[in-house]
């Protein structure tokens, strides 16, 4: 109470043509602010359509609050306070200043800047939008770190004992937070690898469904029955990650076990048949079609069928397996070849008397 008492006093005793001019410096600078604004915001190129949605921008503010600030230190100069309260009422506007630069430098890396934006259309990012976000997040952080070290230097504190006390206490965090360290580094890994991106579907060891979220510590996909699973960056980095969604063809593996006495006229005019039904299917990729004799069993006579499918979406798959299946088993019939059944041989020892 007495500091405000004496502060008081001093600005009786300072003259009052001063304490005038100060006033209207800040008016001034108040009333001019926002045209400093919307230039320098033109001389950044950043647009926008509409004026009150410039006014609620938080580049705006943090450059008016600028421009403010100086006017308010330029008033402090004309009033020619005592060195004690110059110095307070100083490291005051530096420090609304350090904030409000902090703000705009971080309203310029934002995913939504234009210079995110040109970033974003390069050839590494142009198709990991995840990856920008993230990087504008860390950069971000690393900014304020930088002004709240600025502010407290300029509030007189030691920072070497600061930076020394971090790195003693960096050391117990980091051991006991090493698996969230783990998981961010991994979810790190993830964004810049794009093994997967949002929207595609994924299996990671017995667990399979859609990326919905990419986070630094898990991964959120939504499975089959709708549930939504949380899986670990790092549980992720360390699997086997299948990308269905990346897949440009589909495989199918057919086998027929014929009988032994099926002659090999038969055989070879089923194999042709077979051959003739799935070339004149559009959807199978020709060069990849073999239909083969694959083995002479001791109880049956193997009939092997490989070949791809332009087919992607699973639910066309499966219809199309089902129609290949169902034709395959109609040239079994036309031609009167029957298929074996799975057999076991028996030996019975026969007890002497």
């Amino acid at each position: 109470m007495e500091q405000i008492n004496n502060f008081i006093k001093n600005v009786k005793e300072t003259n009052l043509i001063d304490v005038l001019i100060a006033i209207v410096i800040i008016i001034i600078f108040y009333m001019v602010s926002s045209l400093f604004s919307k230039f320098v915001m033109k001389i950044l190129k950043i647009k926008e359509n509409e004026k009150e949605k410039i006014k609620n921008s938080d580049m705006y503010k943090a450059i008016k609050g600028i421009f403010l600030c100086i006017g308010i230190y330029i008033a402090l100069l004309v009033l020619n306070l005592p060195e004690k309260w110059f110095i307070l009422c100083s490291k005051i506007v530096k420090i609304f200043v350090i904030l409000n630069v902090a703000k705009v430098i971080a309203e310029l890396i934002s995913p939504q800047s234009k210079i995110m934006r040109k970033v974003g259309e390069s050839e590494k990012f142009s198709e990991n939008k995840v990856a920008i976000s993230v990087i504008s997040k860390v950069i971000k952080v690393i900014l304020y770190i930088i002004a709240g070290f600025m502010i407290i230097a300029d509030l007189g504190y030691d920072l070497s004992g600061l930076i020394t006390g971090l790195g003693l206490s960096s050391v117990v965090i980091a051991l006991a937070a090493q698996e969230l360290a783990e998981n961010i580094l991994s979810g790190f890994a993830i964004i810049t690898d794009k093994p997967f991106e949002i929207g595609d579907y994924i299996q990671v060891g017995s667990h399979a469904g859609t990326v919905e979220e990419i986070k630094f510590r898990s991964t959120k996909i939504r499975t089959a029955e709708n549930a939504v699973i949380t899986i670990q960056n790092s549980k992720i980095v360390s699997e086997s990650v299948v990308n269905v969604s990346k897949i440009d063809k589909r495989r199918i593996d057919l086998s027929l076990r014929l009988p032994l006495d099926t002659t090999a006229s038969q055989i070879s005019g089923l194999i042709e048949s077979i051959k003739l039904v799935l070339y004149s299917n559009t959807e199978v990729i020709s060069n990849s079609l073999q239909v083969n004799v694959g083995d002479i069993m001791e109880d049956a006579i193997k009939i092997s069928i490989y070949f791809f499918v332009n087919i992607i979406e699973f639910t066309d798959f499966l219809k199309f397996k089902t129609k290949a299946n169902l034709s395959i088993m109609k040239l079994l019939e036309d031609k009167n070849v029957k298929l074996c059944y799975p057999s076991t041989n028996v030996y019975m020892k026969k007890e002497e008397v």
